[in-house]
């Protein structure tokens, strides 16, 4: 893997052309919150597709029990465990370093660890937009080819309310709109040119996952909690397999520091900044 820049001043991405999307087929991903929900469907749809993947999640029973099932159905060689605390340097530094030691280097980090907590902001803080952040630096820092690395990918996932007015879960939106302004801002010509990494943005509408029900629990106000209850109701059905489908897409197509909607009933499609950089 070429780890240098050409004489253009333009990183040399094997995995990830400037000008065109990731080859999946072949690449080792680190996924974190993969345990379940959105997490597992982005495992499952890469394992599909000839990826290595590391199952990073901080519930040791859940991720070991989901890679257990992944392995007898994939190659087992091709998809590990590791547990893993978004909020803490070493413990995320130490998922990359076991991920590289049994699956090969990593060229692509899906930080997808997130919590609904509107009653505990600084915890909701701390792992949705910390945990990106702690994520996207090291994804930079290890896949740099300004680093010795050999460039890479990675993928933040947001949420639609991360594009727009969330009264149901100030806390939370707040979070997503801060993940797709790091995503903009490192997704940026400027920084690929010399780190090689794309970074770009899932932003999934709401899913019947785990993490709907746990918000209800620790919503905002009792008076967001009665409105949630409703909304559950309500909401148009959306599997986790139509969201990875779309992280795939993202993925191939590779427009760097993309910010990607997938909704119920229409077509993935990007949104813009509405300031241009």
């Amino acid at each position: 893997m070429g780890s240098c820049l050409g004489s253009s001043g333009k990183a040399d991405l094997p995995h990830d052309q400037r000008e065109g999307g990731m080859q999946i087929a072949g690449s080792v991903a680190v996924i974190t919150g993969a345990a379940r929900g959105l997490g597992r469907g982005f495992a499952e749809v890469l394992l599909a597709r000839g990826a290595k993947v590391c199952v990073a999640d901080i519930d040791k029973e859940a991720g070991s029990a989901t890679v257990e099932e992944l392995q007898a159905k994939y190659n087992p060689d091709n998809v590990i465990f590791v547990d893993c605390d978004v909020t803490n340097d070493e413990s995320f530094k130490g998922v990359w370093e076991a991920a590289v030691e049994r699956l090969g280097p990593v060229s692509l980090l899906i930080n997808n660890a997130g919590i609904g907590n509107e009653q505990n902001w600084q915890k909701t803080i701390d792992v949705n937009l910390g945990g990106c952040m702690r994520g996207t630096l090291l994804g930079l820092e290890k896949m740099g080819v300004n680093k010795s690395g050999a460039g890479g990918v990675v993928v933040n996932i947001s949420s639609i309310t991360g594009l727009k007015a969330a009264p149901l879960g100030p806390i939370y939106a707040s979070t997503k709109h801060a993940i797709v302004g790091l995503t903009r801002s490192l997704g940026s010509e400027f920084h690929l040119k010399y780190s090689g990494v794309k970074v770009q943005a899932l932003c999934p509408s709401l899913v019947k996952t785990d993490l709907l029900t746990n918000s209800a629990k620790t919503a905002f106000s009792p008076e967001v909690a009665a409105a949630m209850a409703n909304l559950a109701a309500s909401i148009k059905d959306m599997s986790t397999e139509t969201v990875a489908e779309a992280l795939v897409k993202l993925l191939e197509e590779g427009r760097n520091g993309a910010c990607l909607v997938v909704a119920a009933g229409v077509e993935p499609f990007y949104v813009d900044a509405p300031i241009p950089s």
